[in-house]
């Protein structure tokens, strides 16, 4: 009792020890956060083998300092660079004709001068991808020899992949139709951006169920963690403050998470064998800030209840909310740009698959960090209002 008296750091430290001492103690709890999310991505494994989707869409790709990220609103939006220089064609230009033809079959085509600045519009989610006509296209088509025109797609977005490659072949098609070419081929090259060594569903999926798991699985065993907690109900009888045991409580859960967040991180990259474009402590990091933000949650449902029974209610319709405005089968709009689970998936892409460092996210970072200091004042302000503990 007289360890209550000493000053505030000292009574956050106890607190803590006490809490990963219970939580370390609760083998359900610990299977929850630990076992359940590795059985997921041991069952992702199991899919990929026995449906043969191992390497689905792979492809490479690098990307420098490059800052800001939207999510893409428009319709079919595609860049075009012209390279092309040869003139040997009797009638039109064939690389203008071939562009109307693209054209046609979009809602906007943007053409560009220079290929990098094609690029960053696509990482910008500005454009869903570009082609470029190489030079020399007109000449090997006058002198009947293949060709190709290369199409840049992204790595992250498998259902742009397809509308870009279908506009591309499409208008082909037309093209070569129009000019009854059959041994002059136009060949679309698919070239696959931002994206690591490994398969598609492994990545994207894999990385799904990481940032879920880290999430909510966090969010989940905290918002049991003071409704229904007798040992703090003898503790606030003490000069202990509302604010030293909701802070305490998440950094409890954000030490679970760190350890979950480094299982689960070695478990993605050992299984589906990737390389990643990014430092494996960044994404730790990341892990870990996901994790954060599910132990802030967690702590406010745990605040807002009167009981285990109404928690476990909460959660359910924080998982189920949560899942379903992921972003991630669907458009929500601009739900996206605020929503913890959403900026941890954007973040965990935007490091492992596109190469930035942790100071070219800071803005969804930021959120990250801004929402998880909204839910610990609000758990506290909730909380000081409770006379009791159900």
């Amino acid at each position: 009792m007289a360890e209550v008296f000493t000053k505030p750091s000292r009574r956050v430290r106890n607190m803590i020890a006490k809490e990963l001492r219970l939580i370390v103690k609760d083998r359900v709890a610990l299977f929850l956060i630990f076992l359940l999310p590795a059985a997921s991505i041991g069952l992702l494994y199991y899919v990929t083998q026995e449906n043969d989707l191992t390497g689905m869409g792979r492809g490479g790709g690098d990307i420098g300092d490059i800052e800001g990220v939207e999510e893409f609103t428009g319709g079919t939006i595609l860049g075009l660079i012209d390279l092309d220089t040869t003139r040997t064609y009797e009638a039109e230009d064939l690389s203008e004709n071939f562009t109307g033809y693209v054209e046609e079959l979009v809602d906007e085509l943007i053409i560009y001068t220079d290929e990098e600045d094609a690029y960053q519009d696509m990482y910008n989610k500005e454009i869903m991808g570009y082609v470029v006509i190489p030079d020399g296209f007109e000449r090997n088509l006058t002198l009947n020899e293949p060709t190709y025109v290369t199409t840049h797609v992204d790595a992250t977005d498998f259902i742009e992949q397809s509308t870009v490659m279908g506009v591309v072949q499409g208008a082909t098609i037309m093209f070569r139709a129009t000019h009854l070419w059959i041994e002059s081929e136009v060949f679309p090259a698919m070239m696959i951006e931002f994206m690591p060594t490994g398969g598609y569903v492994e990545i994207v999926f894999g990385g799904f169920i990481v940032i879920f798991s880290s999430y909510l699985g966090i969010a989940m065993t905290s918002a049991q963690s003071i409704v229904g907690d007798i040992p703090l109900r003898r503790m606030l009888l003490t000069p202990t403050s509302r604010l030293e045991v909701v802070v305490s409580k998440v950094i409890s859960y954000v030490i679970i998470g760190f350890f979950q967040s480094l299982l689960l991180i070695s478990l993605w990259v050992i299984a589906f064998d990737l390389t990643l474009n990014t430092e494996f402590v960044n994404l730790v990091l990341i892990m870990s800030l996901t994790s954060l933000t599910g132990s802030s949650t967690g702590i406010l449902i745990s605040a807002l209840s009167s009981s285990r029974l109404q928690a476990n209610q909460m959660f359910l319709f924080l998982m189920f909310g949560t899942l379903i405005l992921s972003g991630f089968f669907i458009d929500v709009g601009m739900l996206d740009d605020f929503l913890p689970m959403n900026q941890g998936m954007k973040v965990l892409i935007d490091t492992a698959f596109k190469g930035l460092n942790l100071f070219d996210v800071l803005i969804p970072i930021a959120k990250l960090v801004g929402f998880s200091v909204l839910a610990i004042l609000a758990s506290t302000f909730v909380f000081s209002k409770k006379p009791t503990l159900a």
